[in-house]
């Protein structure tokens, strides 16, 4: 039963990756996307690389801001315009005017590598906006290695070189259990005529309804589901 919900799951969001109901698929992604998105208005502009991108579910997001964007994941898929390990990517020193990098990583066994990668390929004063789980099952496997508290992705930052640094947490305890159901529900109920439809409705208001209650208790976020980071590359910005 697992490997189904878990195999459907995925099918889903393969299928909604790109549209707005994507982040709307369970309260994990829509308590993400709440913190986000203002953050990616106010910090991602000109030449964007999107590394990890994946399905590129945040292009849409992205091309808003940037006049260029760019997504680079581990393995080939559609749309990519480069393959490549964050470890070491394949782009020259000061390319980049801001990096997104969201819900990778985790999955990077060398995160501090990948931090520096990110710090080398941006251009001075180049901004970057990173995300990573504090609270996650097992996903992924086997490359699933850590989870990231906001000191610890602080920390990667400064070891980094990077300044100004601000933190902040999405989601919590209520959108990490809230997330079970609605994977039940939508991946047992979407395939039936009528139903399904009505389903997959009624799962995107839930999952916006528990991620607007979970900013609202437990404010302190000991139990984030997520932590979001935001810094600069020092030195002043180029203009071309």
């Amino acid at each position: 039963m697992y490997e189904y919900l878990k195999k459907q799951d995925k099918r889903i969001a393969d299928e909604t990756a790109g549209e707005e109901n994507y982040f709307y698929l369970s309260p994990t992604r829509a308590s993400l996307i709440r913190q986000l998105s203002p953050l990616a208005e106010k910090v991602i502009h000109g030449r964007c690389l999107d590394a990890g991108a994946g399905r590129m579910a945040y292009a849409a997001l992205l091309r808003r801001y940037a006049d260029d964007y760019i997504a680079m994941d581990i393995e080939w898929r559609p749309g990519l315009k480069a393959v490549g390990s964050a470890m070491a990517m394949p782009w020259r020193v000061e390319t980049f005017d801001s990096v997104f990098c969201s819900q990778v990583l985790e999955h990077v066994p060398d995160p501090e590598r990948a931090m520096s990668e990110f710090f080398r390929c941006l251009k001075p004063g180049g901004t970057i906006i990173v995300s990573a789980p504090h609270l996650s099952y097992l996903h992924n496997e086997p490359h699933d290695y850590f989870r990231y508290t906001k000191h610890g992705l602080r920390a990667l930052l400064e070891r980094a070189g990077f300044v100004e640094i601000e933190t902040a947490a999405a989601g919590g305890l209520l959108s990490f259990l809230g997330h079970i159901p609605s994977v039940i529900a939508k991946t047992i109920l979407r395939p039936i005529p009528l139903i399904g439809q009505a389903a997959m409705l009624a799962n995107g208001w839930y999952s916006r309804f528990i991620a607007w209650v979970d900013e609202r208790v437990e404010t302190r976020k000991i139990y984030a589901l997520n932590y979001i980071a935001a810094a600069r590359k020092p030195g002043d910005a180029k203009h071309e």
